[in-house]
């Protein structure tokens, strides 16, 4: 079984990295493997920066600078003959831009989009969903959110605005932009869950192989100390410029995390037949593999789904990747959304099918803790990914606090923004984060929650909505592009659809079951 498996893993490798290779070989653009970080809160720009800076992040839900230095507008030559050329405020932004180049954006966007939801994915597939339509599904969601990401491109040149709460004034109404706000607000605020809860996870079982009581090494007790002593103070900084470098560390421990998922997978050191290095040892939860199959899908798979919604979600700041590329237009944008979501769809189907091919059925919602103890590899996984969330920790909070102190402010609750409540509201945030993810022991239920609705609303139901309703207002709905447009409207019941029936798989599988 478990050689079969391996040539599983290594032919679907294979295939996946011909298929990416010539993928992103388009064009004149070469072809090189841009991997992410853990940084679920994407595209912060800084303002003095032509790169993606954490320096941003306070500023997530407002308008973000632009990333890079406006190009000067284009001279116009004026004769007698000849009126000046006015440029309309969304010619004006298709001609300037940032200094991103087509390369950078679509590895800015690739590494900081993939993070801690590459971990929940093999716990995903071993629901029951088959090799061949997990393969598809992640396949198929990567290009669908790449899609909908371009829209949001689309919208930006049209209207020029360069942020995604103007965007939603300009379609759906200012009153209503609240909404924006609490959507980030929620989502960041689920990843903040767990985060804190892959803490626990982590360092609780790197612990266990000392001689410390065991009451002091316990998820829970990791947890609070954790926060208390060190997510705490970090969080309080008010200049988030310092934290520059967890881009480069979140982007070394995704690479590590894949890695070390795949070696596992092929060296045999938790097989069953023959009997591996770690399965000898008895300290394991022993690989399963009685529901593997090759095509079986049904509702089950709505939580793979779930999973795969908050792993692409990068669409509430694809404003701020618009205005750091150089040269901006809808064409090279959509080609940085395609180029940039096949990479990602790489990295997770490898981690998936590695993954899954190691564990089989008992595959737990964070895949580092299925490794044993002893295993040095999964050991330095563990230390690499368990640093890059601390420090990339105050990115999330942050993010967070902004938006609920943005959509406080919209509905009338405006002391909650005072800059002398920074400090109490950091605290009441993380005490309520902290408390959630110790009763949420498995990080797989606020995962698949939070990706099948905030997932759902900022992948497919956003964008398309945003985008047909900004093509009607100024092409008139009798025209042929708004026709054109409001086709993409069918992601609105695919997303409704998802949201509902990902939320109440989720809870069959966690809760209920």
């Amino acid at each position: 079984m478990s050689k079969s498996i391996g040539s599983l893993t290594t032919a679907a490798l294979l295939l996946l990295l011909l298929g990416v290779s010539s993928a992103s070989s388009f064009d004149g653009i070469p072809s090189r493997r841009e991997t992410s970080s853990l940084q679920l809160v994407s595209a912060l720009v800084d303002k003095d920066s032509t790169r993606l800076s954490p320096k941003a992040a306070s500023r997530i839900a407002r308008d973000i600078p632009r990333g890079g230095a406006t190009r000067p507008p284009r001279t116009v030559a004026v004769t007698r003959k000849q009126a000046p050329v006015v440029p309309t405020k969304a010619s004006s932004t298709s001609s300037s831009g940032g200094k991103a180049s087509l390369l950078t954006s679509i590895f800015n966007l690739s590494n900081n989009v993939a993070g801690a939801g590459i971990l929940t994915l093999a716990a995903g597939k071993a629901t029951g969903t088959g090799w061949v339509p997990s393969v598809v599904i992640c396949v198929t969601l990567a290009f669908c959110s790449a899609h909908t990401f371009s829209l949001i491109g689309k919208a930006c040149e049209m209207t020029g605005e360069t942020t995604f709460k103007g965007l939603w004034s300009r379609a759906i109404g200012e009153k209503t932009s609240w909404i924006v706000d609490t959507m980030v607000f929620m989502n960041t605020f689920c990843v903040s869950i767990i985060y804190t809860g892959l803490l626990g996870d982590i360092f609780s079982a790197l612990l266990k192989t000392t001689n410390l009581p065991s009451a002091l090494i316990s998820r829970n007790s990791i947890i609070l100390i954790v926060a208390s002593c060190i997510l705490l103070p970090l969080n309080l900084i008010r200049d988030l410029s310092a934290l520059g470098f967890t881009s480069i560390l979140g982007l070394v421990a995704v690479l590590y995390t894949v890695f070390f998922i795949v070696v596992r997978a092929l060296d045999g050191t938790y097989a069953l037949e023959p009997v591996g290095k770690f399965v000898a040892e008895g300290l394991i939860t022993l690989p399963s593999f009685e529901k593997s199959t090759w095509f079986n899908f049904d509702l089950n798979s709505l939580v793979l789904m779930s999973n795969l919604g908050l792993a692409f979600i990068a669409h509430y700041n694809g404003p701020s990747y618009w205005k750091s590329l150089e040269n901006a237009t809808s064409e090279r944008f959509t080609k940085v959304a395609l180029r940039a979501y096949t990479v990602l769809a790489l990295i997770y189907v490898t981690t998936m099918v590695a993954g899954y091919s190691t564990f089989g059925d008992v595959c737990q919602g964070n895949i580092l803790l299925n490794y044993s103890a002893s295993d040095i590899l999964s050991t330095l996984g563990r230390l690499a990914t368990g640093f890059s969330i601390i420090f990339g920790f105050p990115l999330i909070s942050n993010g967070c606090r902004e938006g609920f102190k943005n959509a406080s402010s919209a509905l009338g609750m405006k002391a909650i923004s005072d800059p002398q409540n920074h400090a109490k509201l950091v605290t009441c945030l993380l005490i309520v984060t902290t408390t959630l993810s110790i009763f949420l022991t498995d990080i797989k239920l606020i995962a698949g929650l939070s990706g099948a609705t905030m997932g759902s609303a900022l992948v497919y139901i956003c964008p398309t909505l945003i985008y047909s309703k900004i093509v009607g207002q100024l092409k008139g709905k009798d025209s042929a592009e708004y026709r054109a447009a409001r086709r993409n409207q069918l992601f609105i019941p695919f997303g409704l659809f998802t949201a509902c029936m990902g939320v109440t798989m989720t809870l069959k599988n966690t809760v209920f079951s």
